[in-house]
């Protein structure tokens, strides 16, 4: 008879194994190419960057419980502006390094990243890679200045997932492709 530890570890095993499975399948279609049957979502990046930085830049300093002087203001847009570049460019540094054994090098690598395949703005994942850049950053950069850790914290979390969520979901409505 199995031990109810060994059972739970099984199940804990099999549950990462088929998240991994879900998580990692793609799907691969030869001789084809991905064409925009409207056109590219890279057009409604402008639009999204001052959605995003408008939304949590707005969130911070409304909910984030800082105290603040004039000055600060400025000091905190930066550190947000900072902070969604990186999070903007990692997805690309990690596609590029993908890329990097069929496309000859970083640099024809790099320009694959932005160009190769559907280019969604938000692609699966993506939310993910945003908490791991962003959070530290602004987090970092801002706990001396608030009341609570704690709040602002969830704040940033939250407020990155309601953006990244409603890019996505903008982006997929307006923007359609096929193979």
């Amino acid at each position: 008879m199995k031990s109810k530890k060994e059972l739970k570890l099984k199940y804990v095993f099999a549950t990462s194994l088929l998240v991994f499975i879900i998580s990692h399948n793609s799907l691969v279609y030869a001789n084809s190419s991905w064409r925009w049957l409207t056109s590219s979502p890279k057009e409604l990046l402008p639009l999204a960057i001052i959605f995003t930085l408008a939304i949590e830049y707005t969130g911070i300093l409304i909910l984030g419980k800082l105290n603040l002087i004039k000055w600060e203001r400025i000091k905190i847009l930066a550190i947000i502006v900072l902070a969604n570049i990186a999070s903007f460019i990692f997805p690309y540094i990690v596609r590029a390094h993908t890329f990097r054994a069929i496309s000859g090098g970083w640099v024809n690598a790099w320009k694959d990243a932005f160009t190769k395949g559907p280019y969604y703005i938000v692609l699966f994942g993506y939310l993910f890679m945003t908490l791991l850049v962003e959070v530290p950053i602004v987090y970092g950069m801002l706990k001396k200045y608030t009341l609570s850790k704690k709040i602002l914290i969830n704040l940033i979390v939250i407020l990155n997932i309601i953006t990244t969520c409603i890019v996505a979901v903008i982006e997929r409505t307006l923007y359609h492709g096929q193979w």
